[in-house]
């Protein structure tokens, strides 16, 4: 560890010195590149300042997209604050996120958007993080902590809301080709423009790699269609299109001797493997009605088939859900009094089977929310928020007429306060309560006990997000969290539970950016995690204590460019029942740093990249249940060239910069 991190601070030492802290900057006209005020939707499904949000959020920008040194999705997550992942593919499918210690079961307590609109799946496979490339994602914004009250089932430790491209905008064409290690070949194409009022945009991009592992390969074709249209100045209609399909191999788990003796092995003989298609479409409206508020309506309809065989055994899933969502947003302001009201309501049905070799299962869900969140501005300093949902689920088996149902309420309530710290220093503090909820799916239900219930949640967050001189930027947020009935598989028995005592979450988030230079971007984030069992020397399976990331991205000359970040993830127990899983030896810490050199050409729309993931070829693993556990790859390479071209005007043919 001693040698990686002296290898780690002599590449950050290299990138510092070569940026333009030590070498004069020529262009005056640069625009700068820390933004205090960033405005982000999914902590209050509206648009409001991250300042003003009594709640740690992150967001992940286009640009820091594209400096990252990750392929997909899931590489960008992990190496974001108290945000750990695991995968047992090591290829971003089947890649578990988990935010604030929720542990095994994270897959069903951190809820994942695509543009607003849930893609957790009834069952507890998770969320799908490659059914986007990242060329399709403009931003990411991640709420740490309960989301309950917005989001409803499932919005426990936090929620990840990835917000593709949009549509419109200059008129523009755009390829990517990129190849790397494990014979990984990608390419993407992107294509955006408006006509008048109408504004469309079209991603796609395929992509294949045999995979660090034997019989781990993976290839996905994706497709996201995009269309708006803007009638009159208050009405909008909007719609859209996406497409995934991939196949996938399932190359399993090793032993620890096995691991030792050759991480990328498989001891599966049978080939196993399995495939995903996918497809969702969207309508929706918005309507500004002026003094009255703001009207929006969105429709969304999403299939899954998912088939597969597992050493010679078969397995089909077939999932269709149906969302609708309705939203009224009403600001109005009495004298000195700013209020911001919104009102909602969530309804989400799903059509599902499963036919496997251990049971057939056919399920209806239906699933209604309605909710409240009103904010309140006292005095330009103090700001209150706070907000209260009615939930009512029902799961019915349609095999045996069983069903079952679960409606309560849910709340939130936030303070946040606008210090006046002076030219040199300025921020807010914040403090929040909120419950939250989530509801036993479909796995979970239909094999459990017969006293299964949802589980609650009580939530405690305290803050404070500083800035100095408009440079450094420092985020401190403390939780608590106490969860009553949490929700587990018990191997013992081999059925689902509740565990007959509370758990506890406690840590402290601390997340710095510093811009010495608008060139030169510096960031870093810790995270202490603990999370046990009530009144027992107990620790929650696969939560580790300590996670820390850093890095740097400078605009070096030439336009020539540079990133390195790294990542640190602690000891953790092994997944698996925790009464069982205590006498297994925990999985050990690990630490990666990835690097990345890139070169956009002047006046010319060409960019090329070269990335090397896993810089010291660490070897490590992210799951593991009793003693058979799941290798992460090593090093990796990949070499990328971009081209983009766009229009100022339709008669003025003028390149963008890429």
């Amino acid at each position: 560890m001693r040698k990686t991190a002296c290898r780690l601070g002599t590449a950050f030492l290299l990138l510092i010195a070569s940026s333009p802290v030590f070498a004069k900057d020529t262009d005056d006209d640069m625009p700068p590149v820390f933004m205090m005020d960033e405005v982000v939707v999914t902590a209050t499904r509206d648009e409001q300042k991250t300042d003003l949000v009594p709640a740690k959020v992150t967001v992940i920008t286009r640009e820091d997209i594209e400096n990252s040194t990750a392929n997909h999705v899931a590489d960008l997550l992990a190496t974001e604050g108290n945000l750990v992942t695991s995968s047992t593919l090591g290829n971003g499918k089947r890649t578990r996120i988990d935010i604030r210690g929720m542990g095994e079961t994270s897959v069903s307590s951190a809820l994942v958007l695509v543009d607003g609109i849930r893609i957790n799946p009834s069952d507890m496979s998770g969320p799908d993080l490659t059914t986007l490339s990242l060329d399709q994602v403009e931003r990411i914004e991640i709420l740490h902590g309960a989301g309950s009250v917005l989001y409803g089932d499932g919005a426990v430790g936090g929620v990840v809301n990835i917000i593709s491209r949009p549509a419109g905008g200059k008129t523009s064409f755009g390829v990517k080709a990129a190849a790397g290690s494990f014979d990984a070949l990608d390419a993407t194409a992107e294509a955006r423009g408006s006509l008048k009022s109408l504004h469309l945009s079209a991603d796609g991009n395929i992509g294949d790699i045999n995979g660090y592992r034997e019989n781990g390969y993976f290839s996905n074709r994706n497709l996201n269609i995009n269309a708006a249209l803007d009638v009159g100045e208050q009405f909008s209609l909007s719609g859209g299109f996406r497409y995934h399909e991939d196949e996938y191999g399932l190359p399993g788990s090793l032993t620890l001797d096995q691991y030792e003796q050759d991480p990328r092995q498989s001891m599966d003989e049978t080939g196993s493997h399995g495939n995903t298609e996918e497809n969702s479409k969207y309508l929706g409206l918005e309507c500004d009605l002026s003094d009255y508020g703001v009207f929006t309506a969105r429709f969304t309809s999403r299939r899954r088939d998912n088939d597969w065989m597992l050493v010679d055994t078969p397995g089909l899933i077939e999932e269709l859900s149906r969302d609708l969502t309705l939203k009224h947003q009403w600001n109005h302001a009495f004298s000195r009094v700013a209020n911001g009201l919104t009102l909602g309501t969530d309804i989400h049905t799903a059509d599902y089977f499963q036919n496997a070799s251990f049971a057939i299962k056919r399920f209806d869900v239906d699933q209604l929310g309605v909710y409240l969140l009103d904010r309140i501005t006292l005095f330009d300093r103090w700001t209150l928020q706070g907000g209260a949902r009615y939930y009512d689920y029902e799961n019915a088996n349609k095999d045996s007429g069983a069903t079952a149902g679960w409606d309560g309420w849910v709340y939130h309530s936030g303070l946040v306060y606008q210090m006046a710290g002076g030219a040199w220093i300025d921020g807010t503090l914040f403090a929040s309560y909120a419950t939250s909820f989530r509801i036993p799916d479909i796995d979970e239900w239909g094999f459990s006990t017969d006293t299964l219930t949802p589980q609650q949640g009580k939530h405690i967050d305290v803050g404070t997000k500083l800035k100095f001189v408009d440079k450094i930027q420092v985020d401190v947020t403390g939780f608590y969290i106490r969860i009553q009935d949490e929700l587990f598989f018990d191997a013992l028995n081999y059925t689902n539970a509740n565990y007959d005592r509370p758990t506890k979450r406690t840590g402290v988030e601390v997340a710095v950016r510093w811009y010495p230079d608008p060139r030169l971007r510096l960031w870093a984030s810790y995270t202490y995690t603990r999370a046990r069992f009530e009144n027992i020397d107990l620790d929650v399976a696969m939560v580790p204590e300590n996670k820390a990331s850093a890095g740097i991205n400078a605009d070096l000359f030439a336009g020539l460019i540079a990133g390195i970040s790294y990542n640190y993830v602690g000891m953790r127990p092994q997944g698996g029942t925790p009464t069982v899983n205590s006498t297994y030896a925990r999985m050990p810490a690990y630490q990666v740093v990835n690097l990345k050199l890139g070169a956009k050409i002047p006046r010319l729309p060409l960019s090329a990249a070269f990335t090397i993931n896993n810089l010291f070829d660490e070897k490590y693993y992210t799951s593991a249940y009793y003693d058979s556990v799941y290798p992460a790859p090593g090093i990796s390479f990949r070499v990328e060239l971009s081209y983009r071209y766009c229009w100022s005007t339709v008669n003025d043919a003028a390149m963008c910069a890429v």
